[in-house]
């Protein structure tokens, strides 16, 4: 089934994108809102955590489980029924429920912005675009999540702020609540009948060519290629969402003000929209795993300059220009971490078996780099628990474009079949 791939389709991956940052508004608002949300449920500071722990145990099953619902379910369901689920559910909170009833809408929303939703995802992503414009269709689907979060959380707050004033801080948080459930729910219908016609039957497919789950699993476990993939996720991704401690990092160095720090941090969301955009047109010009490697090799580089910039605020340039490398090309890796499949023997029908070990394995990073960055704060003093994070980093990157050389190798042949479509493509 041609759906016309990524020229016909950037409206659409777009509206994914929108998708993609609806279903999260709701699960992690109450990081942004922190103090409100506590007055507002009357809940303490443990409780607070507990919603977070409920939230964290339940993704994680849905990472492991995300991929066989990938294969088998209908994605023009469960991708909008998932967003639908997620608002509906978020309702809730209105009642200001029981602590456990609160705890169970945080269970429910683990399932359903990630069994039903993640991979799922992913995986429309991935059909939507051609075998030669991947990079293209990731790429701009990070790069407009980014873009819309930045911006509708500027709006949002400014938002927030005036109700609270004129009505009152409860009735704002009310109002808070009901625009991000209404948001995921319109959202949801409207991608509903957007992908409804867009999308071919992978389950019937997979029924064709006599695939079952279980042996894609077990074929994906034996592929070199599978495990080079979760390294290199695990390194970029663990450097990724490692990336909010360059701010206190620059206050605790440079004496830069905590306003000035926080710039550098909203400053990232600019970043990546140029990384996203750079690494996008590149790499479906030059090969997914070659731009991966490049973008390994240009973190390092970011890193290597929060690590050896003189601390002195003469200096800023250079640190402000080591931000802007690490921030551009971890995003351009993110892009790629479900694009670069394509360069590997993973058909698209059978797509979910091989993140079912990869999604769950390759963000692991998100419980392990906290843990690490933690230990390195609490033992080390002053910048040199710092200093021990980056150098933790940059072997990890070297981990990761060690990982992604093995994997260039192993694809020699899909990689250059893949530039003989583009070279076709180009004529």
């Amino acid at each position: 089934m041609d759906n016309g791939g990524y020229k016909k389709n950037r409206g659409l991956i777009l509206l994914i994108a929108l998708a993609g940052m609806s279903a999260y508004l709701l699960p992690y608002f109450r990081g942004y809102y922190y103090d409100a949300y506590l007055a507002y449920f009357g809940i303490t500071d443990f409780q607070m955590g507990v919603l977070g722990s409920a939230y964290g145990a339940l993704t994680l099953v849905g990472y492991c489980l995300g991929g066989w619902v990938a294969d088998r379910a209908p994605l023009k369901i469960v991708v909008p029924g998932s967003l639908i689920i997620t608002g509906a559910v978020g309702l809730i909170l209105l009642t200001k429920p029981a602590f456990p009833i609160h705890v169970a809408v945080y269970c429910i929303w683990g399932l359903t912005t990630i069994l039903t939703f993640w991979n799922p995802l992913m995986k429309v992503l991935r059909a939507l675009n051609h075998a030669d414009e991947q990079a293209r269709g990731y790429a701009l689907f990070d790069m407009g999540r980014g873009v819309l979060n930045f911006a509708s959380g500027i709006a949002i707050m400014a938002g927030f702020t005036a109700a609270c004033r004129a009505v009152g801080d409860a009735n704002g948080m009310s109002g808070l609540i009901v625009f991000y459930c209404l948001e995921a729910i319109i959202v949801g219908v409207i991608c509903y009948f957007a992908l409804r016609n867009k999308l071919p039957d992978f389950k019937k497919e997979a029924k064709e060519k006599n695939s079952n789950f279980g042996k894609e699993v077990l074929r994906a476990l034996k592929m070199p290629t599978t495990w080079m993939l979760v390294i290199i996720m695990f390194t970029t991704y663990g450097v990724i969402v490692s990336y909010p401690y360059v701010v206190p990092y620059c206050t605790a160095a440079f004496g830069m003000s905590a306003a000035l720090a926080g710039i550098m941090g909203y400053a990232a969301q600019g970043f990546r929209f140029a990384g996203c955009w750079i690494g996008g047109q590149i790499a479906d010009r030059k090969g997914l795993s070659a731009m991966m490697l490049a973008d390994i090799a240009l973190m390092a580089i970011g890193v290597f300059g929060l690590l050896f910039t003189p601390k002195s605020m003469a200096f800023m340039w250079l640190l402000v220009v080591s931000i802007g490398i690490l921030c551009m090309f971890m995003y351009s890796a993110q892009a790629l971490h479900y694009a670069i499949m394509e360069e590997g023997e993973y058909p698209l029908e059978v797509m979910g078996a091989a993140t079912f070990i990869i999604t769950p394995l390759g963000y692991g990073a998100e419980s392990i780099m906290p843990m690490f960055n933690g230990w390195c704060l609490s033992h080390f003093e002053g910048i040199s628990g710092y200093r021990y994070m980056f150098v933790g980093y940059i072997i990890l990157l070297a981990i990761g474009a060690a990982a992604c050389i093995v994997f260039r190798s192993l694809t020699k042949e899909r990689r250059q079949k893949l530039a003989e479509m583009r070279k076709a493509e180009s004529k």
